[in-house]
């Protein structure tokens, strides 16, 4: 069978990977086909339990923007979003669902009553370790790519010269982008093949149901498994916390730590004139929430969102915080009102215009958490030189 490779274990075991298109009809025929042939005593899938659960789901997904603001991870669920949406876009203009073939197997499997093993690697785990390896640079560079209006025309005949040649198509990923070739391919494919390798000790016959750029890797690491070479599962979970130094958090504190030493100083100066206290105090009230709520309102934001950014801008500026950052706070009081689904990231995609950015909800709630940390921040810097005038 074509895209279809066998790798024996020295223990005897039969490990056979087919290597599939996620957007390809033939592949899911490949699949029931491979399944009714070789009835192995085990199907393995490209799947973590998310992508298990989300595959398996006929509900429409939603996108939890609230819980990536509240965990810091708004990147990394976004590039996540974004990538599939994409993948979603070519299986629709190909007619069939991303995934299809993954779905399949597991139909079959269970029908057939043949166990199944998810091997591929937790979806927020990769995307946390590339990010982890990304510089603000190389950030910067993957967004505007995927912001770019460059497409790639994505019809049958270029599936199945990625499924015949993928290769080719992976020293293109590398060449590109070491990093994210190391992350998305080199370590799932050992990963795979550790959790491949386990499950064989067990099985006699074991299929693994792949993306076709995984199979040459996947063996590579088998055969080096065979050898005594063995693969620390450990380390490629391992989420490491980053030793840089991030210059936006050191300004970000540096200027809190302004603020409330101005603040302090303000209120042992005035300590013998309460009205210069609070002249100081009504003045900031009004300009660092008074202009953050004008920020919001500029935004198209609701209106509750920008009394909140009032009553809230005065206290989050004097406290280093990103979650009690004022733009955090407004982004998640205005998700109460906007449902995000993944329509939304189509639209933004593809948006046209500036009418039609300003129509998207998820551009709006981005746009809301930006003007109203721009108003605060603004009213901060006004407040100071006025200050600085009156002490």
């Amino acid at each position: 069978m074509e895209n279809l490779k066998t790798y024996e274990t020295r223990d005897g075991s039969k490990i056979y990977l087919l290597g599939t298109a996620h957007v390809s009809k033939d592949s899911v025929e490949s699949v029931e086909k491979a399944i009714e042939e070789i009835e192995p005593d085990v199907v393995a899938v490209e799947l973590d339990n998310k992508r298990f659960i989300s595959l398996m789901s006929e509900e429409n997904s939603k996108i939890d923007i609230k819980k990536a603001l509240k965990s810091g991870d708004f990147l990394k669920t976004f590039l996540y979003i974004i990538l599939a949406y994409s993948q979603r876009k070519i299986g629709e203009s190909l007619g069939i669902k991303p995934g299809s073939e993954m779905k399949k197997a597991i139909e079959v499997a269970n029908i057939k009553g043949i166990p199944i093993a998810l091997i591929d690697r937790d979806v927020n785990i990769t995307f946390s370790r590339l990010l982890n390896k990304l510089t603000f640079k190389d950030k910067t560079k993957l967004l505007f790519e995927l912001f770019s209006d460059k497409e790639i025309e994505v019809d049958n005949n270029l599936l199945e010269e990625m499924k015949k040649n993928p290769k080719k198509y992976i020293e293109l990923l590398k060449e590109i982008s070491p990093k994210m070739y190391e992350v998305f391919v080199d370590e799932r494919d050992r990963y795979m093949a550790k959790n491949l390798y386990e499950i064989s000790k067990s099985k006699k016959e074991v299929l693994a149901i792949v993306g076709a750029g995984h199979v040459d890797g996947i063996i590579k690491y088998l055969k080096k498994l065979d050898n005594g070479e063995d693969i620390d599962i450990s380390e490629l979970i391992k989420v490491k916390e980053k030793k840089r130094i991030n210059v936006g958090k050191i300004l970000s504190y540096s200027l809190s730590l302004v603020v409330i030493a101005f603040f302090l100083y303000a209120i042992y100066y005035s300590f013998k004139n309460p009205n210069l206290l609070k002249l100081l105090t009504i003045n900031w009230i009004i300009f660092t929430g008074g202009l953050s709520a004008l920020g919001v309102l500029l935004a198209r934001g609701k209106l509750i969102t920008a009394i909140i950014a009032f009553i809230s801008a005065p206290i989050t500026t004097l406290i280093p915080l990103p979650l009690a950052a004022v733009g955090t706070i407004t982004a998640l009081v205005e998700l109460k009102y906007r449902e995000i689904t993944d329509k939304d990231i189509a639209e933004l995609l593809n948006a046209e215009s500036i009418k039609s950015l300003l129509n998207n909800n998820l551009f709006k709630v981005l746009l809301v958490m930006t003007l109203s940390n721009l108003g605060a921040s603004i009213g901060v810097f006004y407040c100071l030189g006025k200050f600085s005038g009156i002490l």
